[in-house]
């Protein structure tokens, strides 16, 4: 009862203290950012206008029409005033959300066992990503969430539920259908058709809303404007961009800048064509995992590994990954501390805590500009995300050969 005290004092002095940083961030909000452009399409949407602008390399509303209706909602106010409750009650209000759904996962896969340190150093290890997504006002954590539930409900077998979440994370941020594809997988095909049918009110509600030719433009719009540029193998090309692709396009280009040479001498169209064969090699080594245990050891559930791996993929394989994108990590380094600290691999988890921790002081105020920008270069995150999948692929093969031996 004690500790319970402390966690709501404490959970009421930082609410308090994001309430007063979420109305400054929100009434300073910039017009040129991320947010603005959420807001604007939230109107368009209302008022029946254009959503998407097909050509452009950055700047443009980039998300299923979908999301577009949830960002209706906030564009019912004034920008400033939008801005300040998406802050707080989304990008904060979230934040919280994710984590107490995060531990009600690992009860459900672990009773009885405690989460107070995995999660504690999860928050910690995690804390810059969920920053960056705070101050820039992205919008990562409704998905997040939304495949926190998903994942929540398919452990408790309420496989309907389930879809319905995975599938709501997919139409506002396309990435989730992995979570999909994967659980088609694991139940097996009687479970298909449900699975299709659960997409119809998020395509149809938007389209009915709009108008059906409108809606149907939508989608024509949207599929020029995001998915066949990086179907195509756009990479964005920026010093903070990660992910396996952008890491091998900086390798591809060096950083004359920071005296950093080429490590390649590939022309662009040879390294499109690598990078699409190692996308499709690494999805498929997962989807076979997954295969296999369901068809040869017979397990139908998605284990922790399964789920933090295909959150990985996410942050690994596409073109476009940003810091922000990475608040999912708050999943991944609970499971991975969690099993740590249960094996004891006390030296393991300390260089994992602090090569994490490391990532919360890649700036320039911290480490200075020149060891910023060869970190930033080499893409440190995404290689920590590599370490890192090692580890829990390794431990999950450990765990597989156990119970097998058990058999």
């Amino acid at each position: 009862m004690h500790n319970k005290k402390v966690y709501l004092a404490l959970l009421t002095v930082v609410t308090i203290a994001f309430a007063i940083i979420s109305f400054n961030r929100g009434m300073r909000a910039d017009v040129k950012g991320d947010y603005y452009i959420y807001w604007e399409t939230g109107k368009a949407f209302l008022a029946g206008n254009k959503l998407y602008t097909p050509g452009l390399i950055d700047g443009g509303f980039t998300y299923p029409p979908f999301a577009a209706l949830f960002f209706s909602l906030f564009s019912l106010v004034p920008f400033h005033v939008s801005a300040f409750l998406f802050t707080f009650f989304v990008n904060y209000g979230l934040w919280i959300s994710s984590f107490v759904l995060v531990h009600k996962i690992m009860q459900q896969y672990y009773p009885g066992q405690h989460f107070k340190w995995p999660l504690g150093l999860a928050i910690a290890l995690s804390a810059c990503f969920y920053w960056h997504n705070f101050i820039w006002m992205n919008s990562n954590l409704p998905v997040l969430c939304l495949t926190l539930l998903g994942v929540l409900y398919y452990k408790r077998k309420q496989y309907g539920w389930s879809y319905v979440f995975f599938m709501a994370g997919t139409f506002f941020k396309i990435t989730p259908v992995l979570f999909l594809v994967f659980a088609a997988i694991k139940r097996g095909p009687k479970h298909w058709p449900q699975i299709a049918l659960t997409a119809l009110p998020f395509i149809v509600i938007p389209a009915l809303l709009r108008g059906v030719h409108t809606g149907i433009t939508d989608w024509k719009d949207y599929y020029e404007a995001f998915v066949a540029p990086f179907s195509k193998g756009q990479i964005d090309e920026n010093i903070i961009s990660l992910g396996i692709p952008a890491l091998l396009n900086k390798m591809n280009t060096g950083n004359m800048a920071v005296g950093i040479k080429p490590l390649f001498h590939l022309n662009s169209v040879t390294l499109k064509h690598f990078i699409l064969v190692f996308q499709i090699i690494s999805i498929l080594l997962l989807t076979l995992k997954v295969a296999y245990d369901r068809y040869v050891r017979k397990n139908e559930e998605l284990s922790l590994a399964d789920i933090s791996l295909i959150y990985m993929i996410t942050l690994l394989l596409p073109g476009r990954v940003w810091a922000h994108h990475h608040v999912c990590t708050g999943f991944i380094y609970t499971y991975l501390c969690f099993i740590l600290l249960k094996e004891r691999q006390t030296a393991l988890l300390v260089i994992i805590c602090v090569l994490g921790m490391l990532t919360n002081l890649i700036t320039k105020n911290v480490i200075g500009q020149t060891l910023t920008d060869i970190l930033k270069h080499y893409s440190f995150v995404t290689l920590l995300m590599i370490f890192v999948s090692g580890v829990i692929l390794f431990y999950e093969d450990k765990r597989n050969v156990l119970v097998e031996h058990k058999r």
